[in-house]
């Protein structure tokens, strides 16, 4: 019976012991065998470590050390700690082992017979007596096993220089990148895609790298008894090598040609592959025979080098050799990692957050994972601040700074210190570090640092991070303290204030006062994200107070609209216990309110943002009136006619009439709003149009996007699409990242309503991704109603149906009827582009009889000329008369151009006859003289060229019905299209569908497709984050293929990192 033991312990024992590094063997298997396998064993939970991992060495046939007994042995610990064992074929390359210091893994002992299996599981002693009996050498921390992702190019490149190989051709290539980059995992994919090759590898460690030929000894190592088959003179040379590492000086270029007529000797037999990892690392005279070999190679030998090194930015490692460099990620691409080796899935902002870090680099998105809590990464715990590297991914970016002179480290940590540092600070901070601008040569000629417009800056900025954050505590104070007194000589106030708070050690009013004053400023400069940062680390340097209170509460504002939901949560729990008054517990339910509207249910917002009005009214009745606004935003937003109706009353009580620019138009949106809301057009009009004229003396972004919603309330489409411009580019501006997505979705519907539809698909798509990044999920409902209605104009049945599905769930749950509502419309608009009139006059007569979070007010009015025609299609031209009798009122009171020329369509709609042809006329011109919704316009033409051809016109029905066609095929409206061609079949003519065959063919939706895939996305993950199906994902690639000419997905991906 085996013993009982408590989880995690026999990892622990095992993991101590196993760590011993032991003597190298010389025994060698077969040549084609040494490259290993690799068993990693990933502990998450046993030992209470968030990472643990062990690595066991397999041979190319599986048998490792211990084989199935080493599996077997393994078994209980496996499932005591409950440890996720992932086995690769013959793909990773031994990274592992270039860190324990060997040059390969020793082979196994003989494999056990059938009748020695272990039926029962071993003590956990025995379970560690059989893993130090078989493995041969040190474990330590591994990565996770990964595709190459975002690296179809690269892979395609490898791949066709062992492909050469197979055909008898001489090949070599260097990968060159950061560390973390992913050249290790590229080679390791490659030295599984060399199977049917002889396989050699050496790995670059530091120890070895003044050691001479201990390079190349790794790698002819296991053919050692092949160099018996060279002359006398090259076998002596090669042997005494492999066994000595002496060459004499004169001997160099002898042995170099050994090694070469080696290489072809064994290239006769079978293709030759020999991998390098971390070339940078490798001793100067195995280079020299490696550069030798590879200038030499003849075309038809069979032998192929790939090698990884460092960027070179001084030399190269291997002159001569072709070089290929690996740039950051795709953000989609790392994205994907993260979820891969994440503990938990991260919430979208951590999400953002992380990848705002890694910078591209899959090793640095690893290493920052393995660094956080299950906790951070899901958003329940604040993540800290700046995010953490792995002590692993520093020591490699350091690995080559640290020798540098100690005058050039200390200049080093004041540059580290200010990311845009002048030169000329950087100079007059010298003489206390006793250093001088010479001292910066040596980081120079190492390509760590190069001075560009003045700054100095670090070539990588993960480089400078790593090298940051490895200093101590106390130097990075120093250098901040003494950055801030030379910006002090140089009267640069800001950032001397920065810099003198980040070198306090404690509460400091007077500086933290100072920060405060130049919040503004560094604002304006920097964005939100820095102006929260220098907020919060000015209530740290203020004692508890109401001051502290109010300067938390504020960083927690600036960083919500810096786009980080979870820091601005994180400050305001920290805020808590210091709201001690009512005006400090407003303040904070003020801010939870903002964060709310764009994130959770719109009703419950909306009461506790009334609640917080109510608060802080005996206060301050500014930031009163602020939250009613947001009170009446959120009924708004949920279709709540009543609840809207209530808050906009007591928006009248706060306000009067000498209040600032931006408080009184936001209490005109509201009150023109709720009067509208009722149907009192007339009396609504007053307050919107004094709304959008107020948005000219504001520049605020969230004014400008209530302004925006006046003017579409107004039907003046030009004007929303202007203030919604402004609103973006002030978003932007400001670093107001939070703000960006809300713009976004009324540019999208100013957009729609003036006819720029490639346009609002492309807003839609940044917009969805931004309201993701930032945490805000309504704002990814709205966004993808508004995709549902584009996908509906397009004729894409299914994509507009798995919009519209997934906009009404999650509107449903949020009580948000604004987006509901849309996606409705989206149906009913489709079902009307296929004739189905019934589907769509029963979609639209049920949105007035819906209650909140179901319906809105604004979308059940601009929807009454669809459903008109709809009812008038279906033969129940009855139902249409009092709803347009409504929309009448409307059009006339805002004098909307689109609106009226809506209006003389529905009215011809309902006669016929001569009347009927006069108001197609007025229709028709009134689109062309003021209304700007070019598929309404095109809309028209084929209702009118459709009367005319059943009143027997056929001559006039063509002239309108091609008009329509014509603009269909330009908007891509294919089921429009459609129905135009079938008109036009009807009267006896008929126009083919257009083909195009240029790069700017492709619409908004299919070049965001192309990017997702170029990028190595499959279609099941552009689906997913474009709220498509597979299948439409696959339709679009076809005929993406076909106008771009392209046959697969690497010609894509080259077409478009082109393009």
């Amino acid at each position: 019976m085996t013993s009982r033991f408590r989880p995690g312990e026999a990892v622990r024992d095992a993991s101590v012991a196993v760590s011993a590094t032991v003597p190298r063997t010389t025994a060698a298997r077969r040549p084609d065998r040494c490259a290993p396998w690799r068993m990693t064993t990933l502990n998450r939970a046993a030992t209470g470590s968030r990472n643990i991992m062990s690595e066991v060495p397999f041979d190319s046939a599986g048998r490792g050390p211990g084989g199935r007994a080493w599996r077997r042995a393994l078994g209980p610990v496996v499932r005591a700690s409950r440890l996720a064992t992932v086995a690769e074929a013959p793909r990773w390359y031994p990274g592992t082992v270039r860190r324990a210091g060997l040059s390969r893994p020793p082979p196994g002992p003989p494999r056990r017979g059938k009748r020695e299996t272990l039926l029962s599981e071993p003590s956990p002693t025995a379970a560690t007596s059989l893993i130090l009996s078989r493995v041969r050498h040190s474990v330590t921390h591994a990565t996770i096993p990964a595709e190459p992702r975002g690296r179809t190019e690269e892979t395609a490149r490898l791949a066709s220089i062992l492909g050469d190989a197979r055909r008898g051709r001489s090949g070599s290539l260097i990968l060159l990148g950061a560390p973390g980059a992913g050249k290790s995992t590229l080679l390791s994919n490659a030295h599984e895609d060399a199977a049917g090759h002889l396989r050699l590898f050496a790995t670059g460690v530091g120890p070895e790298a003044d050691l001479p030929y201990a390079g190349l000894q790794q790698l002819l190592l296991p053919v050692a008894g092949r160099a018996g088959e060279l002359p006398e003179e090259q076998r002596t040379l090669v042997r005494r090598m492999i066994d000595t590492g002496r060459v004499a000086e004169t001997d160099r270029f002898a042995l170099s040609v050994a090694v070469l007529e080696l290489l072809r000797h064994l290239g006769r037999a079978e293709p030759v592959a020999a991998f390098v990892d971390d070339a940078h690392l490798i001793d100067e005279p195995s280079l020299e025979a490696l550069t030798f070999v590879v200038r030499r190679l003849r075309r038809e030998d069979p032998v192929t080098l790939l090698c990884s090194a460092r960027d070179a930015h001084s030399k190269p490692v291997l002159p001569g050799v072709p070089a290929l460099t690996l740039g950051p990620l795709p953000k989609s691409a790392v994205a994907k990692l993260l979820s891969d080796v994440a503990l938990v899935e991260p919430t979208d902002t951590v999400r953002a957050d992380l990848l705002r870090a890694a910078r591209g680099n899959p090793g640095a998105a690893r290493s920052i994972v393995d660094e956080l809590t299950s906790d951070q990464l899901c958003g329940r715990e604040p993540l800290p601040s700046p995010l953490p590297l792995g002590r692993d991914l520093i020591e490699r970016y350091l690995e080559h700074v640290r020798d540098l002179p100690e005058p050039t480290l200390r200049l080093l940590l004041l540059a580290a210190a200010d990311p845009e540092l002048a030169v000329d600070t950087l100079v007059r901070a010298m003489p206390d570090t006793g250093g001088s601008v010479a001292d910066l040569e040596p980081a120079e000629e190492r390509g760590i640092i190069r001075v560009r417009g003045g700054r100095v800056v670090f070539t990588d900025p993960l480089l400078r991070d790593a090298y940051y954050q490895d200093a101590p505590l106390h130097q990075r104070r120093s250098a901040h303290a003494r950055l801030a007194e030379t910006l002090d000589e140089q009267g640069e106030a800001g950032p001397r204030a920065w810099h003198r708070a980040a070198a306090a050690r404690g509460p400091d009013p007077r500086l933290a006062a100072e920060l405060v004053s130049r919040v503004d400023t560094m604002c304006e400069s920097h964005g939100y994200e820095a102006s929260s940062v220098a907020l919060e680390r000015a209530a740290e340097l203020t004692p508890v107070s109401l001051l502290r209170c109010c300067r938390l509460s504020t960083a927690a504002h600036h960083a919500w609209l810096a786009g980080d939901p979870h820091r601005a949560h994180s400050l305001l729990d920290r805020n808590r216990p210091y709201t001690v008054d009512g005006q400090s517990r407003g303040v904070v339910e003020l801010i939870l309110g903002h964060i709310s509207l764009r994130g959770d249910n719109a009703i419950d917002t909306h009461i506790a943002l009334r609640e917080a009005a109510e608060t802080l009214a005996p206060h301050d009745r500014h930031l009163a009136l602020r939250a009613m606004v947001r009170s009446a935003e959120a009924a708004s937003l949920a279709g709540d006619r009543r609840r809207h109706s209530e808050a906009a009353k007591r928006v009248a009580d706060l306000s009067e009439a000498d209040d600032p620019p931006a408080i009184l138009l936001g209490a005109a949106y509201i009150i023109g709003a709720d009067e509208l809301f009722h149907g009192d057009y007339e009396a609504a009009v007053g307050p919107l149009r004094r709304a959008v004229a107020l948005a000219g003396r504001t520049g605020g972004p969230t004014e400008l996007i209530w302004a925006c919603i006046c003017a579409l309330l107004l039907g003046d489409e030009p004007s929303a699409h202007t203030l919604a411009t402004r609103a973006v580019e002030q978003a932007r501006a400001r670093g107001a990242d939070a703000l960006i997505p809300q713009a976004l979705e009324f540019l999208v519907y100013a957009e729609f309503w003036t006819g720029r539809h490639a346009s609002a698909s492309g807003h839609c798509l940044t917009g969805l991704r931004l309201a993701r990044e930032t945490g805000q999920t309504n704002g990814v409902t709205h966004l993808t109603a508004a995709l549902a209605m584009l996908s509906a104009i397009q004729g894409d049945e299914e994509t507009c149906a798995v919009r519209a599905r997934t906009a009404t769930e999650q509107g449903t749950r949020n009580s948000l009827g604004l987006p509901v509502a849309l996606s409705t419309w989206a149906l009913a608009f489709l079902d009307l582009s296929k004739g189905a009139a019934g589907p769509a006059a029963h979609r639209l007569r049920s949105l007035p009889r819906c209650g909140p979070g179901q319906s809105h007010w604004a979308v059940q009015m601009l929807a009454i000329p669809h459903f008109v025609e709809a009812a008038v299609l279906h033969e129940q031209p009855a139902r249409a008369t009092a709803p347009l009798a409504q929309y009448e009122r409307w059009a006339t009171a805002t004098g909307s151009a689109n609106g009226l020329a809506l209006l003389a369509r529905c009215r011809a709609l309902l006669t016929s006859g001569d009347e009927a042809r006069d108001l197609f006329e007025e229709s028709l011109r009134r689109h062309r003289s003021g209304g700007h919704n070019g598929v309404e316009y095109a809309r028209t033409h084929l209702l009118y060229g459709a009367a005319l051809r059943r009143q027997r016109s056929p001559g006039r029905a063509v002239e309108h019905l091609n008009h329509a066609l014509e603009m269909f095929e330009n908007l891509d409206a294919r089921m429009l299209a459609g129905r135009a061609r079938a008109e036009l079949r009807a009267t006896g003519d008929s126009r083919r569908e257009g083909s195009h065959t240029s790069v700017s063919s492709l619409s908004a939706q299919q070049e965001q497709i192309a990017e997702l895939v170029a990028a190595g996305a499959t279609n099941r993950e552009v689906a997913a984050q474009l709220y498509i199906s597979p299948r439409t994902v696959e339709h679009h690639l076809r005929n993406i293929f076909d106008r771009l000419n392209v046959r697969s997905r690497v010609e894509l991906s080259r077409l478009m990192s082109r393009g």
